[in-house]
């Protein structure tokens, strides 16, 4: 499995083509081989691709608007052209609108757009790549959750999925049970820990962290045998946010994914 980074961890330093070009050579000098890429407007995707290139670095996934793929179909033509020249297969989409994020109507809706998106993906060789977080298991009643919905009701080769380790767990579900669940549609998983962290008021209170890989309470060695079994290719660290400089961060999950075989 290629070890990557969800650029976002250090989206502070990406200001300029300088500061993006230093920001990724810090994360290859730091073990990385691989980096998952969002819209970033110092840079364009050329220059993007071309200092990812220089660097050895290999990207994952391109990056649209679900939104802008279904109303227009130049939008469609530009994404394939993105994927093609970062040479990727997976573009990505973001989270469901929040009007739709609580009925099951919304989801059944969502999935029929990516459905129609897709459809014209596949042609391509390509497919669309959603990212959960703990949103998309909230119970729309008679057992079923948006997840739930997502999964049955969309094309298992048009719809891929980047889950998360961290947001699994803070929804409450076993990582190891979804991981399975979405195997042959998962190349790219997102590895960032949970930690427990001091300071409730009342014992019910539940206070935590996204903390480094590692640090906080997830049990690795399980999770990482599963995402072997089921053929991920990419294991990206991501870190919404850390308690210093990123890179600290990113270093620390390095080193101990690298104690973990990674």
């Amino acid at each position: 499995m290629k070890k990557g980074v969800q650029l976002f961890t250090v989206r502070d330093y990406l200001n300029s083509p300088e500061e993006v070009y230093s920001s990724l050579k810090r994360i290859k000098e730091m073990g990385y081989n691989a980096a998952q890429v969002f819209p970033i407007p110092s840079v364009s995707e050329q220059e993007m691709q071309a200092m990812l290139d220089e660097l050895d670095l290999t990207g994952c996934s391109a990056n649209a608007e679900l939104a802008e793929l279904i109303a227009d179909p130049a939008a469609v033509k530009r994404a394939v052209e993105s994927a093609r020249l970062q040479r990727v297969n997976a573009i990505a989409i973001g989270t469901l609108p929040k009007e739709w994020r609580e009925s099951a109507d919304g989801y059944h809706r969502f999935a029929q757009q990516i459905n129609l998106v897709s459809r014209q993906l596949q042609s391509e060789g390509l497919h669309l790549l959603y990212h959960p977080h703990a949103l998309e298991f909230f119970s729309l009643g008679q057992g079923k959750t948006g997840m739930d919905i997502l999964t049955e009701e969309t094309d298992p080769k048009g719809l891929y999925y980047a889950l998360d380790t961290h947001w699994l767990t803070a929804a409450g579900v076993t990582v190891t049970d979804w991981l399975r669940r979405v195997q042959g549609r998962m190349d790219i998983v997102h590895f960032k820990d949970y930690a427990i962290v001091g300071g409730a008021e009342r014992i019910e209170d539940v206070h935590k962290r996204f903390a480094e890989v590692g640090e906080g309470n997830l049990n690795w060695p399980p999770i990482i045998s599963v995402c072997r079994e089921i053929g991920v290719e990419f294991v990206i660290v991501e870190q919404d946010v850390c308690p210093g400089d990123p890179f600290d961060s990113l270093a620390v999950s390095s080193r101990n994914l690298t104690k973990l075989g990674i």
